[in-house]
């Protein structure tokens, strides 16, 4: 471990998911380093008065690059947060002003690279801020026709809110996404961190992509495609595949997906892919043998709420996980 400026510690670990820094602080001056990609410190100036207390992390998720924290009392922040990757920053606390906008918690700012913000936090707050390459990025979107030419690309600074139902998911999800990152990450498979990586990317991502209205054409008919995709799900085995992974492979969009597999299995390709990786929990619960854990192995099968998972498991299956896992030790 290396000592930092303020008594932070530099963690490291192997593998495709890195956690390269995590801590508690006390001092302000702590959030000059709130964004891992940024080129200088940026300008804190503590607005709340009282004793300050926060929490810090620096991941990295293959190339993909996630910066998290808590703070107690109120800053106002300037600087450029990444010089070569467009950032997407998320408040998962409470309102604030961002640029000139005004911020609610689940509403997404994408910052391109180069470009400074000027942040107002009234009161304490949570945030989370993605960073990904230009490269990585427009890769991602490829899939969706249009979404590589939407207006968010091409200004420096964009805020998308949405409805509070949606904006209470996005802060739900990028929580529990951040929980198990930090707690397994560096544990993960690569094909498990590969997962949760397109799981982050979908969800920093869709507002830009909602946005489009485009359908492309139907490349498939819907029967061969459904077919083509099941074939590829099984010759993956058991490793999480997201949606976009399908949409990339097959070159189709996702309201294309949606609707053949609507068509022909009557259900969302999502929904399908859920059962088959719920499938898969089953197998290696009962063949997983006595060192087997119901977490570790949902965690690397894509599920990080382990509550909604076992609600879905018991629902397919008609037993808990746990009554899977004590039948196969009594055999």
């Amino acid at each position: 471990m290396t000592t930092l400026e303020f008594g932070v510690e530099l963690l490291s670990s192997g593998g495709i998911v890195r956690v390269q820094q995590q801590l508690e602080f006390a001092d302000f001056e702590v959030l000059r380093n709130a964004v891992q990609d940024a080129p200088t410190p940026m300008d804190i100036v503590q607005l709340g008065q009282g004793e300050m207390a926060g929490t810090l992390a620096h991941l990295s998720v293959g190339s993909v690059g996630i910066s998290t924290g808590s703070f107690t009392r109120g800053v106002r922040q300037r600087g450029v947060l990444s010089t070569n990757r467009w950032t997407f920053g998320m408040l998962l606390g409470s309102s604030a002003l961002l640029q000139h906008f005004e911020a609610t918690p689940g509403d997404l700012i994408v910052i391109a690279p180069d470009q400074e913000l000027y942040s107002r936090f009234i009161n304490g707050n949570h945030y989370a801020t993605t960073l990904v390459a230009p490269d990585e990025l427009f890769a991602f979107l490829a899939t969706q026709p249009g979404a590589q030419d939407v207006a968010a690309w091409h200004q420096p600074t964009t805020m998308l809110a949405s409805d509070r139902a949606t904006t209470a998911a996005n802060v739900k999800q990028m929580s529990m996404i951040l929980a198990a990152l930090t707690e397994h990450g560096p544990k993960l498979s690569v094909d498990a961190a590969d997962f949760f990586k397109r799981n982050i990317l979908e969800l920093v991502t869709a507002p830009v992509r909602d946005t489009v209205r485009y359908r492309g054409a139907r490349v498939l008919a819907a029967a061969k495609l459904v077919r083509e995709v099941d074939r590829y799900m099984i010759d993956a085995g058991s490793r999480p595949i997201h949606i976009s992974e399908l949409c990339a492979h097959f070159s189709v969009g996702r309201r294309t997906l949606h609707r053949a597999f609507n068509e022909v299995v009557g259900i969302s390709p999502i929904a399908f892919m859920r059962r088959k990786r719920l499938g898969d929990v089953h197998t290696v619960l009962l063949t997983g043998g006595p060192d087997a854990t119901i977490k570790d192995v949902a965690i690397e099968h894509g599920f990080i709420e382990l509550g909604r998972f076992a609600g879905a498991y018991r629902r397919l299956f008609g037993e808990l996980p746990s009554q899977t896992l004590r039948r196969a030790q009594h055999r």
